[in-house]
């Protein structure tokens, strides 16, 4: 999905205008959004991965576009599409932003992309089970969210052990167990693509990108205080 293709619909200039947005795609399945923005539908999920994260950026307005800032730059929102199974649990940890491997001595947590992400979310929860098509998946909720004193600086102490590692030339011994809400694991297009990092020995080494994610077990519990709608409701456009 090409973004000068179909509807896009402008930036909210407040979260007045962010909610109203998101009231209009709540209880819509992803089928009925794609009509209303004047985009084709992939063939099935299998080969349309990505297409209902672009779809509801394109529809709330979210205008970051890949940058390494919150996908709402002048309200400081990241906006995270979690696919969710029908008991509104989420099916997979959450991407967040890309690691610094290159110079990880260099990146300070408050200077982080990750920082700058985390600091205010919008949890949009789509319930789409991997057997579900376009016309079954639908938007569930929303919430707003920022992490508690407590759970920032768990935030924090999870980046600082992991990029510690990586400057250490310790990247390959990073495995999806460290880390209590942030994990840090490949995040590549394929397996060929390669970043410098320190190596064991003060060398540069070529090594996967990675990319820090929120676990799912941290997402389930966040989830289990919000409430969703568990059937989609007959809204059309």
């Amino acid at each position: 999905m090409k973004r000068d293709e179909g509807v896009q619909v402008p930036p909210p200039a407040n979260f007045s205008e962010l909610t109203a947005n998101l009231e209009q795609i709540c209880g819509r399945t992803i089928a009925d959004l794609a009509s209303a923005a004047h985009v084709p539908l992939p063939v099935s999920p299998l080969h349309g991965k990505g297409f209902q994260g672009e779809l509801i950026e394109r529809l709330l307005g979210a205008s970051a576009r890949g940058l390494p800032i919150p996908d709402f730059p002048n309200l400081g929102c990241e906006l995270k599409t979690v696919p969710a199974g029908e008991d509104l649990r989420p099916l997979e940890s959450t991407f967040f932003c890309t690691a610094p491997l290159e110079r990880p001595q260099e990146r300070s947590f408050e200077k982080s992309i990750l920082f700058h992400k985390i600091s205010r979310v919008l949890f949009v929860v789509l319930v789409a089970p991997r057997n579900f098509g376009y016309e079954q998946r639908y938007v569930a909720g929303y919430r707003f969210w920022k992490p508690d004193p407590q759970t920032l600086m768990q935030i924090r102490a999870d980046f600082e052990e992991l990029m510690e590692m990586v400057a250490t030339g310790r990247v390959d011994e990073i495995t999806a167990r460290l880390g209590m809400i942030m994990q840090l694991r490949p995040k590549a297009a394929d397996g060929k693509a390669l970043t410098a990092c320190p190596g064991p020995d003060g060398s540069v080494i070529m090594t996967r990108p990675r990319g820090f994610y929120m676990r799912r077990g941290f997402m389930e519990k966040l989830f289990a205080g919000f409430g969703f709608v568990k059937d989609p409701q007959a809204k059309t456009v």
